[in-house]
């Protein structure tokens, strides 16, 4: 168990005593993923490239065949089931380690047992409590409390919802180091309504809001309202935290909190090359053959995108500057 306040920042350049995010999380990923009875496959060699447009692919073909199958989800709130799989009846052997927070929360980090890439890990915000696989505002701002301790680069932190590719109905956030850019990092955004920004230029459009140190609170508070705004309507959302060009065309690097609404993905036909869930929808395809890791071109990644934007997004912008 390690507190909140154990862990340096990348601002504490000299405090020796204090924990480094990262470093544990590596160090002990990896002694877990060298124990054969935890992971359902090993993820030491992924075969990876990046194509036109700055997509990246790599070959993951045990995601598809070695996985969990995932609980069949049929609305975007649908309560939370003990019965069904849950974090809480995971392998003790899957946590990496558990943080206690300043409210006095206890929240576990695991393992993904079936990673998409190396140090893939999931983040259950107060396990104990089952909640299902729905947003709150607390979790939203601890995943950026996290995101600003860790000060890595290469870290993305992702969230499927219900009908959004989400496999588990128990309320959790992906956490990937991944040093590859993303097509979504660079994505031109314009300013809608107070803190929020759009997307259009992009094969699926979306939100955009830019998170510093100083404005976590804020963001987070009005980032919660298009989220709930989404909630109210039942749609389906993928939400992305990652590094990127500012929103506002200056030159320095921001932190970007990405929210797409999308079609819903209950019922729908998935493909066999690769399913759209979060990282997908960041430009980055874990692929599940050969063949189609050789032979995917930016048309066939673009027009799969495409498939799942909504309708009237445009329409939704104008709701979202009238009602948050």
């Amino acid at each position: 168990m390690y507190k909140l306040s154990e862990f340096s920042t990348p601002k504490e350049t000299f405090v020796t005593q204090k924990l480094k995010f990262i470093d544990l999380l590596t160090q002990l990923w990896c002694d877990i993923h060298n124990q054969n009875e935890v992971f359902r496959y090993k993820v030491d060699k992924i075969q990876e490239k990046v194509i036109q447009g700055n997509y990246l692919l790599q070959l993951n073909p045990d995601r598809s065949s070695k996985r969990r199958i995932p609980e069949q989800i049929e609305n975007i709130a649908q309560p939370f089931d003990g019965n069904k799989f849950n974090f809480t009846k995971a392998s003790t052997k899957e946590v990496i380690f558990k943080l206690h927070d300043e409210v006095d929360e206890t929240h576990t980090i695991f393992v993904n047992v079936s990673p998409i890439s190396q140090y893939h890990s999931l983040l259950c915000p107060s396990m104990e409590k089952c909640l299902p696989q729905v947003i709150t505002e607390d979790s939203l701002l601890l995943i950026l409390k996290i995101y600003f301790l860790a000060g890595d680069r290469d870290l993305r932190i992702g969230f499927n919802s219900l009908c959004a590719m989400a496999s588990v109905n128990h309320l959790h956030y992906h956490l990937f180091l991944e040093k590859h850019d993303l097509p979504i990092e660079t994505a031109i955004c314009t300013h809608l309504h107070k803190e929020v920004h759009c997307f259009t230029d992009y094969p699926i459009p979306g939100f955009c809001f830019e998170v510093s140190e100083n404005n976590i609170v804020t963001i987070t508070e009005e980032s919660y309202k298009l989220i709930a705004y989404l909630l109210k309507n039942s749609l389906a959302h993928n939400i992305f935290l990652t590094r990127g060009s500012s929103l506002t065309g200056c030159q320095k690097e921001v932190v970007r909190l990405i929210i797409w609404p999308r079609k819903s993905s209950a019922g729908a036909k998935q493909l066999a090359s690769f399913n759209v869930a979060i990282c997908e929808m960041s430009g980055w395809f874990p692929v599940y053959n050969t063949k189609d890791y050789e032979t995917l071109n930016k048309e066939n990644l673009e027009a799969e995108l495409r498939r799942w934007k909504i309708d009237d997004f445009h329409k939704l912008c104008d709701h979202i500057k009238k009602n948050i």
